[in-house]
């Protein structure tokens, strides 16, 4: 039984997390140090987006911009469903992709619902020019 209260606080305090403002976590390259842990143009968990590239990039780049507004969209699907919830429908709809569907790594990345949501609001905010969005 009290695993299940260590289970429910974590999932309470992951969830409240994600309502933090956006931190950007800027990885030159995708390495932290000398070790690539970024291997994507950028990621989110909870309110922590990284991008791979340098901050001066960050701040100053339309398309590094772009890619934070991508990422910002996965934390608000984060605070919709709770980060747990949205990485288990994330990580099966691509399951469900790759392996019912037969699509490719990326084919099946590209075509999720999440992913699909996430770049309209990236290609808005490139098309408009202003950072209405972040």
């Amino acid at each position: 039984m009290i695993s299940f209260y260590i289970f429910l606080l974590l999932f309470l305090l992951s969830w409240a997390i994600s309502f933090l403002p956006q931190i950007r976590v800027y990885l030159p390259e995708g390495k932290f140090h000398s070790f690539k842990i970024l291997y994507t143009a950028g990621a989110s968990f909870l309110c922590f987006c990284f991008l791979q590239c340098s901050q001066e990039e960050g701040e100053s780049s339309m398309v590094w911009k772009g890619v934070a507004v991508h990422e910002f969209v996965h934390q608000k699907q984060q605070r919709w469903l709770s980060p747990l919830l949205f990485g288990l429908f994330y990580f099966g709809e691509w399951l469900f992709r790759k392996c019912i569907l037969r699509q490719g790594w990326m084919t099946a990345y590209e075509n999720l619902i999440w992913e699909k949501q996430a770049e309209r609001a990236r290609f808005a905010y490139l098309q408009s020019g202003k950072n209405r969005f972040i």
